[in-house]
């Protein structure tokens, strides 16, 4: 309460502030809850999956009727108590029929590996099972939470099945070892921005592999270490390298595959010198690519004072106003001209022009084959806000009762995401920006708080997951920002011009009775020639 009331504090003299205090009290954007899948299709999932599971746990254990139905009960309360946790920790990942689908299919998929693993090698090798593998592409397709969650209970099916079809103590300690490169695959993957990462990783994966087998052999072996071990641990620690490998390699199938984008990507995308579509921004539109080269900056700072995604807003805010190549003259950064072009048309016109933007820049994102990730920016920065400049001109000139407001907004829908939010804040406060007079940090401030308080009066972020604490954290982000861009070196001294001021014009710092009063430059003062 006391961060609110800091951030509230000093401004309630204003009407519109008092309005928002006592509205954000009664319906703050609390973090809403994502909806998960109906019932009926959650139910239908895990018992899919449960029935699969034991299938490939029971076939060839030579069970009982008996015995079936205890192992289906068993998976049953396992998937269960697993979902659970899901539905309490990580409802995210229940947010859709296909997230379960994905979730249940990976499972499935791990535990065939590890019955075709056992076909074909047998358990007595397990030290070779490759959970590694999947427990890095669920790291970078989920994250390293999901994925080491997801790896605990693929360990457990994974021992039930040893349980079923090995018993005794034979395999247990190469069980481990897969499960420890496992875990190791999925705590390392924190900041995968580059390939080569990927491939260091791997060798981090097999060295640990190796680390841990040697150490269960040296337990088993009373006569040494002899040269049949050594290369056991060296096949380890190259299964971890080729693992790192693999996945690098594998990355645009695991990408398309589970309609993820990686860190990966969002940097080959967020190179401005390379992919085609931000050139072409560069060179028909330039006033909007450094109006969205600023947003980035703007958005990465706020992303990061929230925990959020700061490279996934930045590359978003790169991409957020393509749209606007198709007629880039009618928005005013890019011409000078473009107030009068809109003079020339009607306001609902000049709204259709605005707001097609969005809809233009989904069209050419997907044509450049854009990931859905940065493809849902160009909509949602805008989310159903007004266009006030044209509204207010219809208003004018129709009179107010004869204009409705919802025509004049955007199609949304509203942000989604937290990154998208903290675009639309930080497009807004770039612009204003740009046409204040005097940005100084308390203007900035005063500026940054309005563009975030219209916004949440408006209800852009009811469907985002962003916190009065959040939304306090991204105002002092952007004004740290701005203030760094509009700082002013200090000036020379007030009184006659001085002949090196090449702020002031030619004329009025050229000293009287000298023709020539060109700057020094560092090749004439090196020369002692600088008059």
């Amino acid at each position: 309460m006391s961060r609110l009331r800091d951030w509230f504090g000093g401004r309630a003299q204003s009407g519109l502030r008092r309005v928002s205090i006592e509205r954000a009290r009664a319906t703050g954007p609390a973090r809403r809850r994502r909806p998960i899948a109906q019932a009926g299709e959650k139910i239908l999932a895990a018992a899919a999956a449960a029935l699969a599971l034991s299938v490939l746990l029971g076939v060839g254990a030579d069970l009982t009727p008996a015995g079936w139905f205890g192992l289906f009960a068993l998976v049953c309360l396992a998937v269960v108590l697993f979902e659970s946790y899901l539905i309490d920790f990580r409802r995210a990942a229940l947010a859709s029929l296909s997230r379960v689908v994905a979730l249940a299919a990976l499972l499935v998929g791990v535990l065939g590996c590890v019955r075709a693993f056992d076909e074909l090698v047998g358990l007595d090798q397990a030290a070779f099972l490759p959970l590694a593998f999947a427990s890095l592409v669920m790291a970078l397709v989920w994250g390293r939470a999901r994925a080491l969650e997801c790896t605990v209970f693929a360990s457990v099916l994974i021992g039930l099945y040893a349980y079923l079809h090995q018993p005794g103590a034979q395999g247990a300690g190469g069980l481990v070892v897969a499960a420890t490169g496992a875990f190791v695959a999925a705590l390392g993957a924190a900041e995968v921005k580059r390939r080569q990462t990927l491939v260091r990783l791997g060798l981090v994966i097999g060295l640990t592999q190796a680390a841990t087998a040697g150490a269960f052999l040296l337990m088993d072996q009373a006569d040494g270490v002899g040269s049949e071990v050594i290369g056991t641990l060296v096949l380890l620690g190259l299964e971890g390298l080729v693992i790192g490998f693999l996945v690098s390699g594998c990355l645009p199938i695991i990408e398309d595959l589970f309609g993820v984008t990686t860190d990966i990507s969002l940097l080959e995308l967020g190179n401005t010198h390379e992919h085609p579509l931000l050139r072409k921004l560069l060179l028909e539109a330039p006033g909007t690519f450094h109006h969205s080269y600023i947003v980035g900056l703007l958005a990465e700072a706020s992303a990061e004072a929230i925990g959020g995604n700061a490279l996934l807003a930045r590359v978003g805010a790169l991409f957020h106003d393509v749209g606007k190549l198709n007629k880039p003259e009618y928005f005013a950064e890019n011409s000078t001209e473009a107030r009068g072009r809109h003079r020339d048309l009607t306001p609902e016109m000049s709204m259709l022009i605005i707001s097609a933007h969005t809809r233009d820049g989904v069209e050419l994102g997907r044509y450049h084959g854009l990931p859905q990730a940065i493809l849902n920016f160009m909509p949602e920065h805008h989310g159903t806000s007004c266009i006030e400049y044209f509204y207010n001109a219809a208003q004018t000139m129709r009179g107010a009762e004869n204009v409705s407001e919802a025509s004049f907004r955007y199609a949304g829908p509203k942000p989604q995401s937290v990154e998208p939010a903290i675009v639309m804040i930080a497009d807004a406060a770039e612009a204003i920006s740009r046409q204040m007079p005097d940005p100084n940090p308390a203007r900035l401030r005063e500026m940054v708080h309005e563009v975030v308080l219209k916004r949440l009066m408006d209800g852009q972020f009811e469907e985002c997951p962003l916190t009065l604490a959040d939304l306090a954290r991204i105002e002092e982000a952007s004004v740290r920002v701005l203030s760094a861009i509009y700082h002013q070196r200090p000036t020379y001294p007030k009184g006659r011009p001085h002949p090196l001021d090449l702020s002031q014009p030619r004329e009025t710092r050229t000293p009287q009775g000298v023709g020539d009063a060109r700057p020094v430059g560092p090749d004439r003062a090196l020369r002692g020639d600088g008059a």
